[in-house]
């Protein structure tokens, strides 16, 4: 399986490839560079060889995003066969609201749903000098602590709620980053690529209160929830 982008509820490659904005004609732009990208792997597959095309969106409690988007791409016949969706209770709301989108786009795509990006914090302490993206508002807002047995739950009602679309139609999750913790060096930007973005923030890891691992690389007990 291949994704071809990254929540790209936006689109891709701005402006041509934007999906917002730009004066009319955004989805036929957008359209035309997924289908030369899912072109350009189907050119390079072996002889027989099969992958599957994911299409990946942000926010997978929107329903009203997901319907607006893959309407006007399957108008434009982009082939593929996935949909994935991003999942932090904390940013996107209740799992419930998550299910029900699943429950709603794998019917009216006929399409499996992997939710490809998710997290939860096991703690709200900091093992560096980076400000975690995860803190007390979040624990607040996610709907579970932030320990050992709220990531496990959290991880657990994801699982549930994927196994549970009807016709088999969820497939999986990924959780993203189980191991991305603090260690010197690992940082999400180096100054330079900072300076290139026009993003200038700490170096450092904001995201190691969500690995699985704690910091100083010991797997977690909520690590139990995949077995």
């Amino acid at each position: 399986m291949v994704q071809i982008g990254n929540e790209i509820n936006g689109g891709i490659l701005w402006p041509e490839g934007k999906s917002w904005g730009q004066g009319g004609g955004e989805f036929d732009r957008l359209a035309g560079l997924l289908n030369a990208a899912i072109a350009g792997l189907k050119e390079n597959l072996r002889q027989g060889e099969q992958v599957k095309i994911m299409l990946h969106l942000a926010e997978g409690t929107k329903n009203d995003t997901f319907r607006w988007w893959f309407d006007e791409i399957d108008k434009r016949h982009v082939p593929y066969d996935v949909i994935g969706l991003s999942m932090y209770t904390y940013w996107n709301g209740p799992i419930s609201a998550l299910k029900a989108n699943m429950d709603d786009i794998s019917k009216r795509y006929n399409k499996d749903v992997i939710v490809v990006e998710a997290a939860y914090a096991y703690t709200l302490a900091n093992c560096d000098n980076a400000e975690n993206s995860f803190q007390a508002k979040e624990e607040k807002d996610g709907g579970y602590p932030a320990s050992v047995q709220g990531q496990y739950n959290y991880i657990h009602d994801l699982m549930q709620a994927v196994v549970d679309v009807p016709d088999q139609r969820g497939k999986g999750i990924f959780y993203w980053e189980p191991t991305w913790i603090a260690v010197p060096g690992n940082t999400w930007a180096t100054p330079a690529g900072m300076k290139y973005i026009h993003d200038e923030w700490k170096e450092g890891n904001a995201r190691e209160n969500q690995a699985l691992f704690d910091c100083q690389g010991k797997v977690l007990p909520s690590v139990k929830v995949f077995n």
